[in-house]
């Protein structure tokens, strides 16, 4: 890959960053009142299966003569208790992928692309997880003003390729290379370095375009790609 270029990075304020991680907690909360919900949705189904399965098992040893065999009841019990453990445990909770992001309408793709890089964050190194926690904030303000953005405008596709390319691209890259390598320093950089600055160039860049969807300047938002192609910060190189 391309060598990266450095760039000069001002220290994020610490208010902004004390902010950041405020709002990340009260992500969090929602998102693990969401999976209780998932959870208890299947256990109510599993729980509805196993009450089919015994009703219909006593409606048939009603209807038969002499009732059914002892064998057939245990065979009953042994299917309602596979079927429950079986709908509790699946399907797993939903997470976030790529093709969520790819997908998504313009209206959901912020919180869906906050989703799913919350999930890469174990994956990033410590000094990037700041940048994480920025972005997360700027996605937040982005949300609301891309329900009401065209989605046939030029605007609407430079949004669209920040969050749908550059931004997984970048985590993706990092996270492919061995964690061995990671910290390999080569032609003046590091793939933690260089994920680490290209995720705050990503925060900015975000900040940037919600400033212009604010003042309603389309025009200036729909040629920012530019100043990616210029100077964004590429994918991480692992040699």
């Amino acid at each position: 890959m391309a060598r990266v270029p450095s760039i000069e990075r001002r220290p994020v304020p610490l208010a902004l960053l004390r902010e950041a991680r405020r709002q990340r907690a009260a992500r969090l909360r929602r998102a693990r009142q969401k999976q209780w919900q998932w959870r208890l949705r299947r256990l109510r189904r599993a729980l509805a299966a196993v009450l089919t399965i015994g009703v219909a098992t006593m409606a048939a040893g009603l209807i038969m003569p002499g009732g059914l065999p002892d064998n057939l009841y245990l065979l009953a019990m042994l299917i309602a208790f596979v079927t429950f453990c079986l709908l509790a445990i699946y399907p797993a909770s939903p997470r976030p992928r790529i093709e969520d992001i790819e997908q998504a309408d313009l209206g959901e793709l912020a919180t869906t692309t906050e989703l799913w890089l919350e999930t890469r964050r174990k994956a990033l190194p410590s000094p990037a997880l700041d940048a994480v926690d920025l972005i997360g904030v700027r996605l937040e303000q982005l949300a609301p003003q891309l329900e009401t953005l065209d989605p046939a405008a030029p605007a609407s596709r430079e949004v669209r390729k920040l969050l749908t390319e550059h931004l997984p691209g970048l985590v993706n890259s990092y996270t492919r290379i061995p964690s061995s390598l990671r910290g390999n320093e080569h032609a003046g950089s590091t793939p933690a370095k260089q994920v680490t600055e290209g995720l705050h160039v990503i925060a900015k860049e975000i900040e940037a375009m919600s400033l212009d969807l604010s003042h309603n300047d389309l025009d200036a938002l729909a040629v920012r790609g530019r100043f990616l192609e210029t100077k964004y910060i590429a994918a991480p190189d692992g040699r």
